[in-house]
């Protein structure tokens, strides 16, 4: 997945690249972020290059603000993209790195805090996730399967970030679990 293919998707509606980091937080974090010193970069190449097209509007605050609008051969690109299939890569997820090497850590009573500490933000994330389907469903009659096309498809990768985010939780348990009864063990000298 890249970044300038998922900006393009997300500028089928004119924003300014402060609304896209806003998409990013509220509606992308599950699955993907993207730093505002990673977005314009990237919202100026692609401007460069014919994708999209930028206009100056007014702002509530300030200056006057870019506001990009995808091109025709913009959207060309977009659904070449997504007509290659599916792009599975290896996901980078720092988390993950430093549970590997948790064992750098050589205090039990540590290593089972930076678990409980991973718990706590999965919980968090879960219960965002979950607080923004509730929402959604009660605002929204059409809610689930009869949403538009838009708002079906990003449905979908909703209830991934709700199921991923289930899966991390019990995984996060499951360690603490396995951790506590190690570090219990170590102190009967086992």
């Amino acid at each position: 997945m890249s970044l300038p293919h998922i900006l393009l998707g997300l500028l089928d509606e004119p924003a300014s690249g402060y609304d896209l980091k806003k998409i990013f937080e509220n509606a992308l974090r599950h699955f993907w972020a993207a730093n505002l010193s990673q977005i314009y970069p990237t919202l100026k190449s692609l401007e460069e290059k014919g994708w999209l097209e930028v206009s100056e509007a007014p702002s509530e605050k300030g200056p006057s603000r870019r506001v990009y609008r995808r091109t025709t051969s913009g959207t060309d690109v977009l659904t070449e993209w997504l007509g290659g299939g599916p792009e599975i890569g290896t996901e980078r997820l720092t988390w993950v790195a430093q549970v590997f090497m948790l064992s750098a850590v050589d205090e039990p009573l540590r290593q089972l805090q930076f678990m409980n500490k991973l718990r706590d933000a999965m919980v968090e994330r879960l219960a965002a996730l979950e607080s923004a389907e509730a929402h959604w469903k009660s605002a929204d009659p059409r809610y689930p399967d009869n949403l538009p096309d838009k708002a079906f498809y990003r449905h979908l990768t909703l209830r991934l970030g709700l199921s991923r985010m289930a899966g991390n939780l019990r995984w996060c348990e499951e360690c603490i679990g396995r951790i506590e009864k190690r570090r219990v063990a170590t102190e009967q000298g086992n």
